[in-house]
């Protein structure tokens, strides 16, 4: 017995078929072709765990009543340098979008500033908030904290999200330098993709029922106990953005997930703060200078990278070739 063959999809198919399926679980225009477009880049650049295979979660969210399908979030700014924003229970990146033009505007007058936004949903790669900063000539922080499943070095329980961040820097000459990662070993959509796929995670991910460290997905997602990345330093930058996300915005902590249990949902409302910073405000003229210079100095060097230009190279090769996308996948999106 073969497997069934993939089908091959454009990247605007892609996003045409994302599009169908929020619409069809309720989700407004607009925001329908925000989220549609974080879809269809994420199956661009990968990883591909953040692109169609979130879809039926997007749709479990608002099928189940636990994100608003026609949020209208609101953005005032409470300081010269800090805009808050109530993502009036939708999607994060919606408010984000909405705040981007003015956020710019303050970072580049006052050389720093913020975006923290609470009664929000996020699922996707922060670098798709933290870029288009990058390609405005701004330097971009970006954190979210997430549903518990991280457990602490040394702890028996988990008490932070994946707590991802992204970083985002002009580059002179080339695209911007932009990078995300979760504060986990191994993120939990490819975690559950492996699981989905049928194979071992290439490094141990989180815990199995025993207690130890494993590579088995099914069994990390039974226990959902994963592990930090790089042992206490990973739990450390997890609890950074604990702080940063949903302390410093008001959003639930990863630990408190009652209301999610009670919709069935993948995640929380966390927390979220975007920083920008204008690096032409910071005194340094020669700062383009620095970054091609670090850049240089990691090129050509071995097999080390940019961070980031990985995901450059997948950019290439799927707008011209699109995307393989597993049947039993597309049967569900068609379905929904």
């Amino acid at each position: 017995m073969t497997d069934a063959p993939t089908k091959t999809l454009s990247l605007e198919e892609v996003k045409a078929l994302a599009k169908s399926v929020l619409v069809s679980a309720g989700l407004d225009a607009h925001s329908s072709e925000v989220i549609a477009d974080l879809v269809r880049m994420s199956e661009r650049d990968g990883p591909r765990s953040h692109g169609l295979r979130l879809l039926p979660v997007y749709a479990q969210y608002l099928s189940s009543g636990y994100a608003n399908p026609k949020a209208a979030p609101s953005i005032r700014r409470i300081a010269p340098g800090v805009l808050r924003g109530d993502g009036d229970n939708g999607f994060y990146q919606v408010a984000a979008l909405a705040a981007r033009a003015e956020l710019i505007e303050m970072a580049r007058e006052n050389g720093i500033a913020a975006f923290t936004c609470a009664n929000c949903h996020h699922l996707g790669a922060l670098r798709f908030d933290t870029g288009p900063l990058a390609e405005a000539g701004l330097v971009a922080l970006g954190v979210v904290n997430s549903l518990s499943m991280v457990v602490p070095q040394g702890g028996v329980r988990p008490v932070f999200g994946t707590n991802p961040m992204s970083f985002a820097c002009p580059r002179p000459g080339s695209e911007p330098i932009v990078w995300d990662q979760a504060s986990s070993m191994v993120a939990l959509m490819d975690i559950k993709m492996a699981a989905a796929e049928g194979h071992d995670l290439p490094r141990a991910g989180g815990l199995d029922t025993d207690g130890q460290p494993s590579t088995d997905p099914n069994a990390i997602l039974e226990t959902r106990s994963l592990l930090p990345f790089g042992e206490h330093k990973g739990a450390a930058i997890a609890f950074l953005i604990e702080v940063l996300g949903a302390a410093l915005a008001g959003g639930t902590l990863s630990v408190d997930n009652q209301e999610r249990e009670s919709f069935e949902a993948l995640n929380i409302k966390g927390g979220t703060t975007l920083i920008a910073i204008d690096p032409s405000r910071f005194g340094n003229p020669a700062f383009n200078d620095y970054i091609a210079r670090i850049c240089a100095e990691i090129e050509g060097n071995g097999a080390a990278r940019v961070p980031g230009d990985g995901r450059l190279k997948n950019r290439a090769a799927t707008q011209v070739n699109g995307v393989s996308v597993a049947p039993d996948l597309l049967a569900q999106l068609q379905a929904l």
